[in-house]
């Protein structure tokens, strides 16, 4: 079994469910209201759905660009119960997303949904059962999965870039785009320190944007890298009001496509190690990231209460399975520590 769960830093987080089968059994679900800003779509089906095996079916086609084998796509998702049709919740009322990469692994682990992905376009939405739910709603009905493509984004980023000032530690690329971060030198920075290293020719990325990054982050003092999408082998996915203000202010106005070095005082970063706490899972003091910034879309306004509430279970955590990452998230709060 693969768990794919949305980008984390959202109110609710889902773990949906895909496994491996085949099978013909979702004829009667159908797209009854399209998404918009902040709501996710609507369907109808006979209940109680039950399929034997796992299948697809397209709800509605896209109509923008092909997908293709090795591509990184965004997706948003919506669960619906099997049994009576109801919400389990969904990313869009949290302006949540998540990243997806149409590769050997997801064809392996869920053929199905790898093989209606690659057929299909930016805009589709396209609906999954599987037998594993069975029994969840307390019956012998399947859940009803519906994922939006809702944008193909960059291929990982392998373009020369510029020198850094002598302000900014030396920043190096392997063959295939990965970036190093050399050891810092001197004091830590006491102001946000910018430079984009290579600039890319997509939309500026606005203050209400979801960022979908790769990125490297080292602590200044000694160099050590505390965190690496690249380490993990998918971008990450985040509302650009949802991470630390460094990353808020640095990539702010940036480029889509452009890769961006950041080195961020304490103060925009996580703090000290006396404010974090010994046990913090942050880093803390002043840290330097490298930015591959891969897309940009609107976050959607956060739905009134009726979107569905969130279980205890639901706590919003990173998925290394699914192939997710993590951005850097705000400074916690006191009660965080």
């Amino acid at each position: 079994m693969r768990k794919i769960v949305p980008a984390a830093g959202t109110a609710l987080a889902l773990s949906l469910m895909l496994t491996a089968c085949g099978g013909a059994e979702m004829d009667s679900v159908e797209l009854a209201k399209d998404p918009s800003e902040g709501t996710a779509p609507s369907v109808s089906f006979e209940t109680p759905l039950q399929v034997s095996e796992a299948e697809t079916k397209v709800l509605r086609e896209g109509d923008g660009e092909d997908l293709d084998e090795g591509d990184n796509i965004l997706l948003q998702a919506a669960l619906f119960k099997g049994s009576d049709g109801s919400s389990l919740g969904d990313t869009y009322s949290q302006g949540a997303s998540q990243v997806l990469k149409l590769d050997d692994q997801l064809k392996e682990a869920i053929p199905e949904m790898h093989d209606a992905l690659i057929d299909a376009q930016e805009g589709a939405i396209i609906a999954y059962s599987s037998p594993d739910t069975s029994g969840a709603a307390g019956d012998e009905s399947t859940s009803v999965e519906v994922y939006q493509v809702a944008k193909k984004i960059l291929a990982p980023l392998n373009e020369d870039m510029k020198d850094t000032s002598d302000k900014m530690p030396n920043v190096t690329q392997d063959d295939q785009g990965k970036p190093t971060i050399e050891k810092p030198s001197g004091k830590e920075p006491k102001d946000l320190q910018t430079e984009v290293l290579s600039e890319g020719d997509g939309e500026e990325v606005a203050d209400t944007d979801t960022v979908v990054a790769n990125y490297v982050g080292v602590r200044w003092e000694d160099g050590e890298v505390f965190d690496s999408s690249y380490d993990k082998n998918a971008p990450a996915s985040f509302p650009l009001d949802n991470v630390i203000e460094g990353w808020k202010e640095g990539l702010k106005g940036q480029k889509v496509g452009s890769r961006v070095l950041l080195a961020v005082p304490t103060d925009q970063a996580y703090g000290t190690e006396k404010q974090l706490g010994k046990d913090s899972q942050y880093p803390s003091g002043s840290l330097v990231f490298v930015v591959d910034i891969l897309g940009a879309v609107p976050t959607p306004e956060p739905a009134p209460s009726e979107s569905a509430a969130p279980s205890e279970s639901a706590a919003p955590q990173p998925s290394e399975e699914a192939g997710g990452s993590e951005a850097p998230k705000p400074a916690p709060s006191e009660s965080e520590k």
